[in-house]
C-alpha cells in the first residue's frame, strides 16, 4: 500500500489523478522488488476527519485486473478507473492511496487457457520494459523514468516548511563551521 496525506485539501480530479498515479507507480515498483504480481488494485480517498464542519466522504473501490500483473501501466490503468468511479467533486480530499491486493508470487501464477504465444510475448516485453525502467531509476536516481509528470506545487505534495535539516542525508544541508 502507498498513501500520503496532502499538504492541503483539494476538490480537483486532476490533483487526485496525480497523487494516485504517483502511489500506483511506487506500488508497482514495490511489487517488482518482491517479485510478486497483483490481481486487483484498490484506491481510496479521504476527506479531513478532523474538520467535522466540512462534508465527509471516504470511498474506496477495488478493480480486478484482467490478469495478474506487476506492470506499472496495467496498475495505473486500474487505479485511474477506480478513481474516476469514486470521485465526487464537492469534497475537499485530504488523503489518497493505492493498495495492491490479492498478491501472488510471480513464479507461481496460474496461466489461462486463453493465453496465446502473442500473450506470452507481450508479457515478456512488459517485463523487459519494467526491468529497464527500474534499472534506470536505480542508476540515475529515483523518479528519473516515470509515467506522467507531477505538477509543481500540487496540493497533494507534502508541506516541508517545518522540516528539520537533513545533515546526515543531504550534502546541501551540511552544517558549516566558521572560525575566526
Amino acid at each position: 500500500m502507498t498513501s500520503r496525506s496532502f499538504g492541503r485539501p483539494t476538490p480537483h480530479l486532476r490533483d487526485l489523478q496525480g497523487a494516485v498515479r504517483q502511489h500506483a507507480q511506487r506500488g508497482a515498483e514495490k511489487l517488482r522488488e518482491q517479485k510478486s504480481l497483483a490481481r486487483a488494485v484498490l484506491v481510496f480517498l479521504k476527506t479531513d476527519r478532523f474538520r467535522p464542519d466540512l462534508p465527509q466522504y471516504s470511498p474506496s473501490l477495488a478493480v480486478e485486473m484482467e490478469r495478474p500483473s506487476q506492470d506499472t501501466r496495467d496498475i495505473l490503468h486500474a487505479a485511474q478507473e477506480a478513481l474516476c468511479k469514486i470521485y465526487r467533486p464537492k469534497y475537499g480530499y485530504k488523503k489518497a492511496g493505492v493498495m495492491l491486493i490479492d498478491l501472488i508470487d510471480e513464479n507461481r501464477q496460474q496461466l489461462s487457457l486463453m493465453d496465446t504465444p502473442q500473450t506470452e510475448e507481450e508479457r515478456q516485453r512488459s517485463q523487459k520494459l519494467m526491468t529497464t525502467m527500474d534499472a534506470l531509476n536505480e542508476k540515475m536516481g529515483k523518479g528519473t523514468v516515470r509515467l506522467g509528470l507531477p505538477e509543481k506545487n500540487a496540493p497533494w505534495h507534502l508541506r516541508c516548511a517545518n522540516r528539520s535539516p537533513r545533515y546526515t542525508t543531504n550534502w546541501d544541508e551540511l552544517m558549516v563551521a566558521h572560525a575566526k
